[in-house]
């Protein structure tokens, strides 16, 4: 069966053969009483069934579950599983239970007998309680507790919790570690690598030669157990990889555990043991009991404490879950630098029977003589159980952390009274010697400052062998229990063994109410208030924290009414606080809120004492006193004037009455009068006010502000005390009233002067803000400035309000601007009020300028000869290279710099309200010289369409060193676009004297050409402003023809036909050359201009200049004998003057 995702019960099922059994995957249910006999694994259950913050398990019970080669049952991937009552056998190439990075609980099992390898292996990150099994006749260790094979996961947090379980093993399974057990050995009882284990009240059998326990680099609590062993009883050793990476040393403690049949009681190697409570058999000659070694080089500070040992780690992160084994009594800290022994009320064993088997070395090895010592734990003379004992060295080091019984005692512990090393170059014996039994192998020289008195060895006065006296250990406790309270100490251990009695001290409780004296109720009462138990700071960083600083809870608020005589008939209060019961976390605690309500509503109105006291389980607060008013009756109120009905036109209208309240009579009667309540119903209008009351009362309402107009409004009123009808009608009876009221205004307006929109504004402590606010019916109250950072979400730097305007309307605001920063955005807001509405906001927005150097200049533009528009021209159905005009634009005969114009930069604007200027920086060019020039042909790389190549309102800015700017006025390029055109002339026949004028339009700056017959005869430049003219003598026009005018990159344009007048006989060709070329060089000279625009030259001017200049150097200029002083060019068909002709 495969079940994943669900929830499962299988219960009475047999399977007799296949491959696998069962396979709970991401599931929960339960199966039992059930028998499986398969060839792989009987029953996997991989991973956790939750549903939102519910988790929920598996339970494997009463089943019958025989593996041919695999596992019996299967625990991984988080899963959680509880398995009892189970008969698990077979596994000839695995084990019995497996968990895998999980929790189990594994109850009564019987488990064996196991071919293959373990009854239980546990490995990876596990949580595993193992009770009452009977585990038999396994293959290899009965249990493993962390895997050590060459395959095995990195360690990391794991425990398991083994009580009251029969172990055996014949001890012939054979194991093998070359890593951490220096090759093949006898697989032990029980293993533990890199565990937390807890190993008590079991019954342990191990044939052969195995060990009962081998550890490396563990936790170890092992009390109360029997080892029926051959071997070892416990290989105790530390955790190294071999390479220079931290060593874990096994932190273990042992008591009242009995050892039958072993050779060596404790083989321990670089690692921490408390042994206590036992009786150490003999070994066979030669050998020791306990044998002590640090097989490696010392760990010291000037080394930095290379191959020093620390503590398994218990949590894989800060954050993560503890796995410090269940009542694990030692702290977890050890010496880094040495194997301690530590022994106490142990039979058969002296120093003279603790082999020392390591290099001589001053800490390496340590043998602690230490005594049972005891607790008990009283409050009040009572005994309190669950008390956590703290015990810590001279130093203030971690020792034991212990819990007290049901009596107030605390298990008996170890604590060193001795402290032995084999220690060279002592007097008194032959040293080191493998022992430390001589005379000056003592706390005298054992390195150690016992006492604390920062005093070490031979130098502490106490060491005085003279006197037989030496140093003694001094150890400090701290007993405390939540609830309970705290006790704190300190002791000398001497010789013999320890036993005290601690008093905890519990701080009293608090408790406060949240009502002062003179608090009124309406008749039932709501107390409320808080408590705390101890002292209380507020919030803390930790549940820890507060509770340590609390030391407890309050249990119980307790209320005594004025009618109750003793506190045995005290009410209690609701705890409110939400707090989890009896838990006090880092912001919460019991009855940190809590309230208690009181029936008084049959109580004549009056004041009322109540006492207040809080108990935290032993003692209780000191008692508070409230005084409390008491409310059972509304007041009353009656209205005079006004009369309903009446008409009020004056601004104002006067409400006056009277009130009664029983509180007080008879001699003091409405002394709790607190308000008289006025609610105004009208037209879009709902309000309730208030007016101080009394007996007598009386109230204006001013109308003067409301809508210009009649209306009826409804007013109604009632009087309030301290808890009756406060803000609304509640139960009182009201007077109503309706009045007419006569009140029948524009919206102002507001203009902003300084500064302009796209400004750039230059930052000082005097800046202005100014402008215009006018009202047409009445006057203006006052403007109110905002400024707004646009860049960081458009907060408010500045808020200001002008109430001096002058008579024209004009106002002005002068601020420190410093706050802004350079070259940022700002968006500056005005707005009118003329006591009755605002106007619209008004909005600009400007630049700051504000830069890091305060001495700067600013750029200044003067713009009184900038031209707002330019205009420009475009071809279309072109073959020109440039078939636009540009515009170029001196820019530094506008701007200006005090601090010179060298370093000014010259750019476009780019305003980041709008996207429509995006490009203009792209294709406007602003040269090192500072012109500025736009060629609209540059826009085609954007979009096509010339009607998209005009820019508009484009803004150049100036920005010197320093980052100060200063922008000029906008300016558009106009884009224009054209086509080449003749029009119809004047007239079209000219005799001589006369001269036919054909005008066109064209591209500024090129020349127009025209042929008679393929004979040009005159030429002009296109005009600035794309118009052309252009004249034909009549001189030249011998019979009808029509001529042709052209102008680069366009076709050329065939004109209407012209004529000769018919009755003119003609003039010479030559002659009318000669005539034209008088008139070119006259129209020339009028055709030269200058301004903003530049012409674009003839695509082939380049050539040509080029073949005039070749025409003029080799004299192909032609004479003519009917043109005298005139050269005709035919590269360029013109006639141009003759330099050598005399008159």
């Amino acid at each position: 069966i495969w079940a994943s995702q669900t929830f499962i019960r299988i219960d009475d099922s047999e399977v007799t053969n296949g491959d696998f059994g069962f396979s709970i995957r991401n599931s929960a249910g339960k199966i039992t009483n059930s028998s499986l006999t398969v060839d792989c694994n009987g029953i996997d259950v991989n991973s956790l069934k939750a549903v939102g913050d519910t988790e929920y398990n598996v339970e494997i019970a009463f089943n019958t579950i025989s593996t041919t080669e695999k596992t019996p049952i299967t625990v991984y991937a988080g899963a959680d599983v509880d398995i009892h009552d189970n008969v698990l056998e077979g596994a000839g190439d695995g084990s019995g239970i497996a968990v895998y990075s999980a929790k189990a609980a594994i109850h009564n099992n019987v488990i064996g007998p196991i071919g293959g390898w373990n009854g239980l292996w546990l490995l990876g990150s596990y949580d595993v309680i193992a009770e009452n099994n009977t585990i038999f006749d396994t293959a290899k260790e009965p249990v493993l507790a962390g895997e050590y094979g060459s395959q095995a996961p990195n360690p990391t947090t794991a425990r398991l919790y083994l009580a009251n379980n029969s172990i055996s093993t014949a001890g012939a399974g054979a194991c093998s570690s070359n890593t951490w057990w220096d090759g093949p050995f006898t697989c032990p009882a029980i293993m533990a690598h890199r565990a937390g284990v807890t190993i008590v009240d079991n019954i342990i059998d191990a044939g052969g030669n195995a060990d009962g326990i081998r550890s490396t680099g563990s936790l170890l609590d092992v009390r109360r157990n029997t080892f029926n062993v051959q071997g070892t009883g416990a290989v105790i050793q530390h955790y190294e990889r071999g390479d220079t990476s931290q060593q874990y040393g096994s932190l273990a403690f042992f008591s009242n555990n009995v050892w039958n049949g072993v050779e060596v009681t404790y083989n321990i190697s670089k690692s921490s043991v408390t042994v206590q409570s036992e009786y150490i058999p003999s070994p066979p000659p030669g050998q020791f009991p306990v044998i002590l070694s640090w097989d490696d080089q010392e760990a010291w500070y000037q080394n930095e404490w290379q191959n020093g040992v620390i503590a398994h780690e218990v949590r894989a992160c800060p954050s993560c879950d503890d796995y410090t084994p269940r009542n694990f009594p030692l702290a977890l800290n050890m010496d880094n630098n040495s194997t301690i022994f530590t022994f106490s009320n142990l039979s058969n064993l002296d120093l003279s029977k603790v082999k020392i088997n390591t290099q001589p070395t001053h800490y390496a090895v340590q043998v602690q003589r230490a005594e049972l010592v005891r607790f008990q734990t009283l409050v009040n003379g009572q005994r309190v159980e669950n008390v956590n004992v703290l015990i810590e060295d001279a130093h203030g080091n971690d020792l034991y952390s212990l819990e007290t019984d049901a009596d107030g005692y605390t298990p008996w512990f170890s604590l060193a009274s001795n402290f032995h090393l084999d220690f060279r170059g002592l007097a008194g014996g032959d040293n080191p010697d493998g022992f430390a039994d001589d005379e000056y192998e003592d706390s005298c020289s054992d390195g150690e400052d016992n006492d604390g008195d920062l005093l070490f060895d031979t130098e502490d006065p106490d060491c005085d062998y003279s006197t037989g006296t030496r140093e003694l250990s001094l150890y400090r406790y701290t007993a405390y229990r939540f609830g309970y309270g705290i006790d704190s100490g300190e002791f000398t251990l001497t010789d013999t063994t320890y036993q005290d009695t601690l008093f905890l001290e519990n701080a009293a409780p608090s408790v406060s109410v949240i009502q002062e004296d003179g608090h009124s109720f309406r008749r039932v009462l709501n107390l409320t208030g808080s408590a705390f138990d101890g002292t209380w700071a507020g919030i803390y960083e930790s549940d820890e924290l507060a509770q340590w600083d609390q030391k407890g809870y309050v249990h119980a608020v307790e209320i005594k009414d004025p009618f109750t005589s003793d506190w045995s008939g005290a009410g209690h209060a609701t705890d409110a606080s939400g707090a989890a019961p009896e838990y006090v976390s880092r912001n919460n605690h019991p009855f940190s809120n809590w309230y208690y309500n009181f029936d008084m509503s049959g109580r004549q109105e009056g004041d009322y004492t109540f006492e207040f006291r809080s108990f935290d389980g032993l003692e209780y607060s000191p008692i508070i006193t409230r005084t409390i008013k008491v409310n059972t009756e509304a007041p009353s109120v009656s209205v005079t004037s006004p009369s309903s009905y009446s008409t009020h036109s004056d601004g104002t209208v006067t409400f006056e009455g009277s009130a009664h309240d029983p509180y007080g009579c008879p001699f003091d009667c409405g002394s709790d009068i607190d308000q008289i309540y006025i609610q105004i119903d009208g037209p879009n209008y709902n309000v309730v006010t208030s007016t101080e009351g009394s007996n007598e009362w009386s109230w204006t309402w001013d109308f003067s502000g409301l809508p210009r107009e009649l209306a009826t409004y409804t007013f109604t009123i009632w009087a309030s005390d301290s808890d009756f009808c406060n803000g609304e009608l509640d139960e009182c009876e009201p007077a109503v009233l309706d009045l007419e009221i006569d009140n029948q205004n524009a919206r102002p307006f507001v203009s902003l002067t300084t500064p302009q929109s796209g400004q750039i504004y230059e930052v000082s402590e005097e800046s202005i803000i100014s402008g215009v606010a006018r009202d047409n019916d009445g006057a203006i109250t006052r403007v109110d400035v905002e400024v707004l950072d646009v860049a960081n979400g458009y907060i408010n730097i500045y808020t200001g309000t002008v109430t001096e305007i002058a008579q024209n309307g004009y106002w002005e605001l002068e601020w420190n601007s410093n706050v802004m920063m350079h070259n940022m955005q700002y968006l500056i807001k005005a707005r009118s009020y003329d006591g009755i509405d605002f106007s619209d906001w008004l909005e600009v927005q400007v630049v700051a300028d504000n830069p890091p150097n305060a001495d700067n200049n600013r750029p200044t533009f003067d713009g009184s000869s900038w031209a707002s528009e330019v205009s420009l021209y475009c071809e279309v159905d072109t073959t020109s290279q440039n078939p636009c005009t540009k515009a170029e634009i001196h820019l530094l005969d506008y701007f200006d710099d005090v601090d010179g114009v060298n370093n000014l930069i010259l750019s476009v604007y780019d305003d980041s309200a709008r996207s429509s200027d995006d490009e203009f920086g792209l294709v406007i060019n602003i040269g090192i010289d500072g012109v500025a020039i736009y060629d609209p042909k540059s826009m085609g790389f954007y979009n096509e369409d010339i009607e998209t190549w005009s820019l508009s309102n484009v803004i150049f800015v100036a920005t010197d060193p320093h980052g100060s700017k200063e922008i000029s006025t906008p300016v558009s390029f106009n884009v224009i676009p054209i086509e080449f055109y003749v029009g119809d002339p004047d007239q079209t026949t000219a005799g001589k004297g006369e001269v036919i004028t054909f005008t066109g339009i064209g591209l500024p700056g090129k020349t127009v050409r025209v042929t008679l017959g393929g004979t040009q005869i005159n030429s002009t430049v296109v005009l600035e402003d794309s118009t052309w003219e252009l004249g034909i003598p009549g001189s030249m026009i011998s019979r009808t023809i029509n001529p042709v005018f052209t102008i680069s990159g366009s076709d050329p344009i065939e004109g209407i036909a012209i004529s000769p007048p018919t009755e003119e006989g003609g003039m010479g060709a030559m002659t009318v050359i000669l005539i034209v070329v008088v008139l070119l060089a006259g129209i020339g000279a009028a055709l030269f201009f200058s301004g903003v625009v530049s012409f674009e030259e003839d695509d082939d001017s380049d050539d040509e200049n080029s073949e005039e200049n070749a025409s003029s150097s080799t004299g192909e200029l032609m004479r003519s004998d009917e043109h005298p002083g005139w050269l005709w060019d035919p590269q360029k068909e013109e006639w141009v003057p003759d330099p050598d002709h005399i008159a």
